[in-house]
């Protein structure tokens, strides 16, 4: 039998951030492709709820679960899933502000806020990196189609 969610190295990181309370969005482009942009990445950004000077609370939940840390703020956990972990993005509000706009979904059988679409691409378009700035006609144009989706839904329903 595969190992159930929660069981996976992702789904138990966010169950011990979750146990140790500290508050995570899941934002960049692993959230961006959640909402259905088209895009290929490899790790999953979080933004989290921890004075920076706290970051060891984090690399002790990495090597309790067997992971490896690949610098401050970069980890890889036990079966090569790569987690990057923010504590203050670029071009966002306050982390209440974000985390209270951001709708819950399941990640590995786990509740995890996700930064909408709009705020990933305000997010990115501050950080001004050509990484950054490369995707975003993807975006704006995965956030105008998935708007378009939406009005139709609505008019349909009337």
């Amino acid at each position: 039998m595969p190992p159930q969610p929660a069981n996976r190295p992702l789904g138990a990181f966010l169950a011990a951030l979750r146990q140790a309370q500290i508050d995570c969005i899941l934002i960049g482009n692993m959230a961006a492709v959640r909402q259905g942009a088209p895009l290929m990445t490899v790790d999953y950004d979080f933004w989290v709820r921890l004075p920076e000077r706290e970051y060891v609370k984090l690399l002790s939940i990495i090597q309790s679960q067997g992971g490896t840390v690949l610098a401050r703020t970069l980890y890889e956990l036990r079966d090569g899933t790569q987690v990057n972990v923010i504590f203050q993005p670029d071009g966002l509000r306050s982390f209440e502000a974000e985390f209270n706009g951001s709708p819950v979904a399941k990640l590995e059988g786990q509740a995890v806020r996700v930064l909408p679409l709009a705020r990933v691409i305000a997010s990115k378009r501050a950080a001004g990196r050509d990484k950054d700035l490369a995707v975003l006609p993807i975006l704006e144009r995965t956030l105008r189609l998935s708007r378009r989706l939406t009005a139709r839904r609505k008019r349909a329903r009337r």
